[in-house]
């Protein structure tokens, strides 16, 4: 295959993922937590507006690790020595990306009183997914090195 469409679906993939779980991180540890010294009307508002600016970057991050996460996987699952281990590992990881899609998409509704809890379960969750795709990665790193013989 074409090392540019390689390289083109990896960095689709990290930057999509960079742009969902880093603007997360930021509303868990930045935004939200700055926005609890300001009046609760106020504060709604000021919420709900940083929500509806980071919305779009956001759809459009989660197209870009859905198309990018299932090239990726149908590359690797073709290949013949691909252990169940990555199987498994990538059910795991779509799932919680669901979780994260999913919850992560109602917490930038506008008027959404449980943002605060919403965002920290979905950052939560992509952490988790940070560490099977770091599995992930290593499982099929050690599909590409040779097998060493069983007798000298």
């Amino acid at each position: 295959m074409d090392a540019a469409i390689l390289y083109l679906a990896r960095w689709i993939h990290i930057a999509s993922a960079v742009t969902v779980l880093g603007g997360m991180l930021f509303a868990a540890l930045a935004w939200l937590p700055g926005l609890r010294s300001a009046p609760p009307a106020e504060s709604q508002r000021w919420s709900d507006s940083i929500a509806a600016k980071y919305r779009p970057w956001f759809l459009a991050a989660v197209l870009g690790l859905l198309a990018s996460g299932f090239f990726n996987y149908i590359r690797h699952a073709q290949a013949k020595d691909v252990p169940t281990t990555y199987h498994m590992v990538f059910g795991m990881k779509f799932l919680l990306a669901l979780h994260v899609f999913a919850v992560g998409y109602l917490a930038l509704r506008r008027g959404n009183t449980k943002r605060s809890r919403q965002i920290t379960g979905v950052v939560l969750s992509g952490l988790v997914i940070l560490l099977l795709s770091t599995w992930m990665r290593f499982l099929v790193l050690s599909m590409l090195q040779p097998k060493a013989p069983l007798i000298p």
